[in-house]
């Protein structure tokens, strides 16, 4: 079992609706695994002009972010902390999630307003460079059952595997069904290359006691990732699970256009993201 000290879910907020939206998700789910919160404010150009526009000094921030961490504990009973790093989002969010050895990061994406314009690239980019598992969320509230039904494509990479440990452990913290959406090969190397990993996903699940169900893409149906989020749609999930990063493997399905098709997806799925090279081994939250 984790330290009290290395239970930790980072949240980067930078003030606007997604960042809100990302720490209420932080919030249940630290609440669940008896987990604390750190709120990362990341000081650069474009939050240094917004100040200027609002007339804000950096005392100003400091207050915000403290009221904000009490206001947290105050209300939800979880401990929560926050931080303030001059630097690049795309450096300084994850090298402050491997700094405080956080083994979650929830981030909200905001489009092209707000102090720090992280965008859909943008949060995916930062998330292929961090070193924890990455939950990426618009401004859908978290349903008050957490995530219950989790949608997780599954392809002929090995890597799927990295993916099956860390979707387990939020199922199980949930009391949630995975839903397997296995990809169609016609090949048959890639075949049987998904069928060792649906048979290694069956085993995992079954061992923990994780309730799952399978579907397949359907070959004369539209593209894989729009069968994706059609079948997220028609099971209402909570969660849909992906991996990110040029390091995937070569047999991979997604595209960066597709990652990002689906963490913008229309219906605001939450989108659990990990990169094989980066993320750690093992399960986000202890079985």
């Amino acid at each position: 079992m984790l330290t009290s000290e290395e239970n930790l879910i980072m949240v980067p907020y930078d003030f606007t609706a997604p960042s809100d939206c990302a720490l209420q998700h932080a919030i249940a789910i630290a609440k669940a695994a008896n987990d604390r919160v750190m709120i990362l404010h990341v000081l650069n150009s474009d939050s240094k002009s917004f100040m200027k526009k609002e007339h804000l000094s950096i005392k100003d921030l400091n207050d915000k972010l403290q009221i904000l961490a009490n206001d947290i504990h105050r209300k939800s009973g979880v401990k929560a902390t926050y931080e303030m790093e001059e630097g690049s989002i795309f450096s300084t969010i994850p090298e402050y999630a491997e700094k405080s050895k956080a083994r979650l990061v929830v981030m909200g994406t905001s489009g092209i307003q707000g102090m720090q314009h992280i965008t859909g690239a943008h949060v995916l980019k930062i998330a292929e460079n961090s070193t924890a598992p990455d939950i990426i969320v618009q401004t859908r509230p978290i349903r008050p059952h957490g995530y219950k039904t989790i949608v997780m494509p599954l392809d002929s990479t090995k890597e799927s595997k990295q993916k099956t440990t860390q979707a387990a452990a939020i199922a199980q913290l949930f009391q949630g069904t995975i839903h397997l959406f296995v990809a169609h090969e016609s090949d048959e190397f890639l075949a049987k290359a998904v069928a060792t990993n649906i048979a290694y996903a069956e085993k995992m699940l079954k061992n923990h006691n994780i309730n799952y169900e399978i579907a397949k893409e359907n070959p004369k149906g539209k593209g894989y990732v729009k069968q994706i989020l059609a079948y997220a749609d028609k099971v209402e999930a909570d969660m849909v699970v992906i991996m990110t990063g040029e390091d995937r493997g070569l047999l991979d399905i997604l595209t960066g256009s597709d990652e990002e098709n689906i963490v913008n997806n229309k219906s605001q799925i939450p989108v659990l993201c990990i990169d094989p090279m980066n993320a750690q081994y093992g399960s986000v939250f202890t079985w």
